[in-house]
């Protein structure tokens, strides 16, 4: 007999199901986490007589890009075609809206021939860094709070994000900024905002990303200031295009971690001043 799942889109209540099945997996978050991945996107569950076995989730970034992330399948019903009818449906629901969009994703290198079923194409790669302690030089930048009573210089670092992203993220970037530990933001001589980095907790220590710099050295320096003082360790999902930058953090004590690839479908390139993102926000958001 056929097995017969249930795919429906996930709310609130749902919230601790979503988390239990992502830890099956091995992938730890801390509550701010599951806030931004499981409530700035559409969360879609695969449920097997009565119990959530699989998930999914897209995250629209305007209308250019959307983003596919946070696929899991418990294990006990791995391998039985559970993944890609979640993916198939979570484009189809993308689809649907305004019509097709490019769509990135970030996914483990033996993963990739399942996402090629679907018309993903390998267009890069991410390389996750990991650092116990991060000594480096720095300028003397201060950080800038979040809940600053003048927001302008907010709208500057989300117009920036968004051109070296490809894609308006101004609805996700707040709720970022809110759960973020540090923001920086770097401002030239005429008070316009040429950098910016957040740093978030993660259940091993910080996440920093996404880190937008105009140059190796305003990156470092932005990474810097992240790091410092971080009780635990701290890491970063870099892509590899970014090998100067690679290379200088390994120096300073940085070690390879994973290495993903970075996929889309829908276009034939990502979009944006890319040479500009040093740092992603999450795997799952691009």
């Amino acid at each position: 007999m056929a097995t017969e799942w249930v795919i429906s889109r996930l709310g609130e209540a749902d919230r601790a199901a979503w988390a239990n099945v992502v830890e099956s997996v091995g992938w730890r978050f801390v509550p701010a986490e599951i806030d931004l991945l499981f409530a700035t996107g559409e969360a879609w569950g695969a449920y097997l007589d009565g119990q959530l076995a699989g998930v999914a989730s897209v995250y629209r970034h305007g209308q250019s890009l959307a983003w596919l992330g946070n696929v899991a399948v418990v294990p006990d019903v791995q391998r039985r075609g559970l993944g890609g009818k979640l993916i198939d449906h979570a484009l189809r629901q993308l689809d649907l809206g305004a019509g097709p969009v490019p769509v990135g994703l970030v996914a483990r290198k033996e993963l990739a021939p399942l996402y090629a079923r679907f018309g993903f194409r390998a267009v890069g790669e991410v390389v996750r860094l990991r650092a116990d302690r991060v000594l480096a030089p720095h300028l003397p930048q201060e950080p800038m709070a979040a809940d600053a009573s003048d927001d302008a210089w907010l709208e500057d670092a989300y117009r920036l994000d968004g051109a070296a992203f490809g894609a308006d993220r101004s609805q996700l970037l707040p709720r970022v900024v809110r759960a973020a530990d540090k923001v920086i933001a770097v401002r030239d001589e005429a008070n316009k905002v040429q950098g910016i980095g957040l740093a978030l907790s993660s259940a091993t220590g910080m996440r920093l990303g996404p880190i937008v710099a105009q140059n190796d050295i305003m990156a470092l320096h932005l990474m810097h200031l992240l790091a410092e003082d971080v009780d635990g360790s701290i890491a970063m999902d870099v892509p590899a295009e970014r090998s100067s930058f690679l290379h200088r953090l390994r120096k300073l004590g940085f070690e390879g971690q994973a290495s993903s690839v970075m996929m889309l479908r829908g276009a034939p390139a990502l979009p944006g001043q890319r040479q500009h993102l040093y740092a992603l926000l999450r795997p799952a958001f691009g």
